[in-house]
Formats: C-alpha cells, sequence, structure tokens
C-alpha cells in the first residue's frame, strides 16, 4: 500500500461529485503525487478503509467527501488503538463542509490538493462520547431529530437543508428530556430541548458556536431550555443569523469531560450522521491534539 491513500465517497453532495473526484485524481497525478485510490460503495465503508489504511501504517489518509466521510474515516482510524495514526487531508466535495471550513481548509479543488501536497498539518482536538468519535459536534434532543429529518431532504445543500428540516421538527415538536448534565467543574439538571457539545464553530450549515476552538483541549457546549413551537421558530430564526449562543434559553459552558443522563431515550447525533439506537445515557469526554490535519 501507498503511504497516501485516498478514500473518496462517489455518493458525496448527493451523488454530485464524480466529475469533481475526476478532476482532483488527475491533478494530483500530474503533480506526481504517489497515492492509492479506495471508493467507498456502502455506508459504513469509509470507516472500514480507514481501519485497513491504518492497520498497514498509511502515512496519510486523504478524504475525498463531505463531513459525514469523514467522521467515518476519523471513527475508523481511532478504534484501531494504533500508537501511529496517520495524518488526515481533506478535499471537501459535502454539501456542508463544515469541519473544512471551519479549519480555513481551502474549498476549491486546486487549492485544497495544493494543501495536500504541501502538506502542513496542525494537532486537532476530538471528541469522544461512548464508543464513538467526532470532530466537529455531537448532539442530544431537538438538533438530531432535525440532522435526522435532514437526511430525507435529498438535494438540498447546507445551511438550507437543515433549516427546511427544522421547520418539519418544530411543526410536530416532542415535549423535553429531563436531563442531568454533570462535567469535571459543575452540574445542570432540568427539562431540556437539545444539548450541543461542540470542537468547532460551525454544525449544520450554520456558526453555533462562535469561540469554539478545535486545538484548545475544550468542549464548548450548549445547553437549550425546551420552547414552545413560537419560541422554537424564534431561536431557528436567530441560529440562522448566528446569534443563538446569547438567547435567555440557552446556557453555554466549557468542559474536558461530561456524563449525560436522559429521562427517556433521545437520537445521538455525531458529525450530523444520527444514530440508530437511541440513547438514555452517555459520556463525552476531549482527546486533546489527537490527530494531525493537514491545512
Amino acid at each position: 500500500m501507498d503511504t497516501n491513500v485516498i478514500i473518496a465517497n462517489q455518493r458525496a453532495n448527493w451523488g454530485q461529485s464524480q466529475s469533481r473526484i475526476r478532476h482532483v485524481l488527475a491533478f494530483l497525478s500530474e503533480e506526481k503525487f504517489p497515492f492509492s485510490l479506495f471508493t467507498t460503495e456502502h455506508p459504513g465503508h469509509a470507516r472500514e478503509l480507514a481501519i485497513n489504511a491504518t492497520a498497514q501504517n498509511a502515512k496519510t489518509i486523504i478524504v475525498l467527501g463531505g463531513d459525514g466521510t469523514v467522521n467515518e474515516v476519523l471513527n475508523g482510524i481511532l478504534i484501531t488503538s494504533c500508537e501511529q495514526l496517520p495524518r488526515v487531508g481533506i478535499i471537501p466535495l459535502g454539501s456542508s463542509n463544515d469541519f473544512s471550513k471551519s479549519l480555513a481548509i481551502p474549498q476549491r479543488l486546486r487549492q485544497a490538493c495544493e494543501a495536500i501536497i504541501n502538506g502542513k498539518t496542525r494537532d486537532i482536538d476530538i471528541g469522544q462520547g461512548g464508543l464513538h468519535y467526532f470532530c466537529m459536534a455531537s448532539c442530544i434532543g431537538l438538533f438530531s431529530n432535525i440532522a435526522a429529518q435532514s437526511s430525507r431532504l435529498k438535494g438540498m445543500k447546507g445551511s438550507l437543508r437543515y433549516m427546511a428540516a427544522a421547520l418539519k421538527v418544530i411543526r410536530q415538536m416532542p415535549p423535553g428530556w429531563e436531563m442531568k448534565i454533570t462535567t469535571d467543574t459543575e452540574t445542570f439538571q432540568g427539562v431540556y430541548g437539545n444539548l450541543l457539545v461542540s470542537n468547532i464553530p460551525r454544525f449544520g450549515g450554520l456558526t453555533m458556536i462562535a469561540g469554539a476552538q478545535p486545538d484548545d483541549g475544550i468542549l464548548d457546549c450548549m445547553l437549550i431550555e425546551i420552547p414552545d413551537k413560537r419560541q422554537a421558530l424564534n431561536l431557528a430564526v436567530l441560529a440562522a443569523r448566528g446569534g443563538l449562543e446569547h438567547h435567555k434559553n440557552v446556557t453555554m459552558f466549557k468542559a474536558k469531560s461530561l456524563s449525560i443522563s436522559l429521562d427517556r431515550p433521545a437520537l445521538l447525533c455525531n458529525d450530523g450522521e444520527v444514530h440508530t439506537d437511541p440513547i438514555k445515557e452517555i459520556e463525552y469526554r476531549v482527546l486533546p491534539g489527537k490527530l494531525q490535519i493537514i491545512c
């Protein structure tokens, strides 16, 4: 296996990325950048490919895809427990590309390829929730319901897709969850509609927590009290404007670790990917500087 492995998701951005993948491969070949190419064939395949590449001592794994593909790859890398982990490069092909945008990775193909060839890296924190890892954010509650709904809105992109999904969820808004959140420094308890545990500013195509830094060894968290439908609509508009964290129903806090318990099961979403099994409890922690990202 070459030391540089490309994992390409041809279904990224609703299957509109195949021509862009061909352009990337042609450019890297012209620049005599050596690589082995693997394309995903089904959900979860990028994770399997990343496990194999890491176990075979790949130096660099380059992701051609969106945030969901990046999440699969990093989970594949970290589940191996190998001491020597590969660097991760990203050529963004998704509909939101929140992780790459937060790291100022070029969104244009040529510039993104040039960044890969240059190879400059940054040590990035990774979040862990239970057995799963995330590089952007993890959420429990209404945001997870919105993410699940957004996956059904094919053809829509970025923040527009999430806002359309939010309107659908608000129409059928469930009651809040009784949550107890215990961090390394404080405890919160009450009825809440959502918990967001973030590593970067962006989530769902929007700037959610402007001050979140992916390399400070801290998780930035947003806890939202359950509103009625009218308040929920106001919060959705505020989120679209990037001002949600300043609302009176929103509590912001920072933590290196936190333990969550809920009165009934809720969906868990990591980096926009919703897990099929609802949860009633989970523990989070930050893994400081766990991965080298080319950016």
